[in-house]
């Protein structure tokens, strides 16, 4: 009877509710023996606490195998909301959750390229090996982040075929904006990333397709230029080298901000500013960018020339494990940030 029972509940054909571990105890402890007498059964204590324990794992729904290999926590079905309250890249963004908790999220099934020219890997985006093109199509994957996302309420979906975190402990997921659009596929679409091919998860395929459409028509970096001058601000904070070697209070000079001027002409930057999110202040000399050039901001002292200022802090400035960097201009707009960790 016992048997037919188990296999009619696998087969679905009779349901159960979810009970607890109390509620089976009990179980064990007050109706047995009143339906069962003892003298029935021979007491066995170590088989009592075996099939307590096997029917808590039948009742409950647990699962001795590990479901989800790249992620830490159990894939949800219902989506959740959050707040962007920063975007870092063209594809990792701070989140705010409504109980408080923060989060680091990085988009799922998507590789954007990187703002830093150093950290972009030529190889990943076919024919496109100029690192300094990719960085500037990073510039604009982040700026097309920022612009729709930031301060957004968003949905995350996240994925059974992906976990929910990957090797680095970041949230991963789909983000759905606000007028329910995939943000990774609008990205891919637009030529701002590709197709991150070493993850596995349900919408590949679909991702794949509309990255193809994207390098037959050439979209976005598969031009293999640089982006079209007005598609984001000509004056960007383009690199921020925070890490200097060795330690950095010995090597304040290896640690500096890289400006760009991608507008058609000479850019006049006396009196713009360099903030911090720690409060930190540089005030630009009488100087002016070229079109097409960049200049260094180096946080320690030495001779100002052509592309170079030094900032003349005797610390260091720009904090290893994260910050954000902003550009002011002379009226005091805001122009263009930096954000890492």
């Amino acid at each position: 009877m016992f048997r037919n029972t188990y296999e009619c509940i696998r087969a679905g054909r009779i349901n159960i509710l979810p009970v607890s571990s109390l509620q089976i105890a009990w179980f064990f402890q007050e109706e047995c023996p009143r339906i069962i007498p003892s003298r029935m059964i021979p007491v066995n204590k170590s088989l009592l606490v075996i099939s307590l324990i096997v029917a808590t794992c039948l009742f409950a729904g647990c699962s001795m195998q590990k479901e989800f290999s790249p992620g830490s926590d159990n894939v949800s079905d219902n989506p959740v909301r959050a707040t962007v309250v920063e975007t870092i890249d063209g594809d990792t963004l701070h989140l705010s959750f409504p109980d408080g908790r923060r989060e680091t999220l990085r988009i799922l099934g998507i590789d954007a390229p990187e703002v830093t020219p150093e950290r972009n890997d030529p190889g990943k985006f076919n024919e496109v090996a100029d690192k300094e093109i990719l960085s500037l199509w990073g510039e604009e994957a982040a700026s097309y982040t920022k612009r729709k996302l930031n301060g957004q309420q968003v949905t995350i979906i996240y994925d059974r075929d992906a976990g929910t975190r990957d090797v680095y402990g970041r949230m991963l997921a789909t983000i759905i904006t606000p007028d329910g659009t995939d943000h990774g596929e609008d990205l891919i679409r637009k030529g701002l990333a590709r197709v991150y091919m070493q993850e596995t998860f349900s919408r590949k395929d679909h991702y794949l397709a509309v990255q193809k459409e994207a390098i037959t028509t050439r979209t976005g970096i598969w031009s293999g230029r640089e982006p079209v001058q007005g598609m984001c601000r000509e004056i960007v904070i383009s690199t921020v080298h925070y890490d200097a070697a060795g330690d950095d209070r010995e090597n304040l000079n290896d640690e500096y901000i890289t400006i760009r001027n991608r507008g058609p002409t000479t850019a006049d930057l006396t009196g713009w500013q360099i903030r911090d999110s720690d409060g930190f202040v540089y005030i630009l000399p009488a100087v002016s960018l070229p079109s097409g050039k960049t200049m260094n901001l180096y946080t320690g002292n030495g001779t100002s020339s052509q592309g170079s200022l030094s900032m003349g802090s005797p610390v260091p400035v720009l904090n290893n494990d994260g910050d954000t960097v902003n550009l002011i201009d002379g009226t005091g707009n805001h122009v263009s940030s930096f954000s890492w960790g």
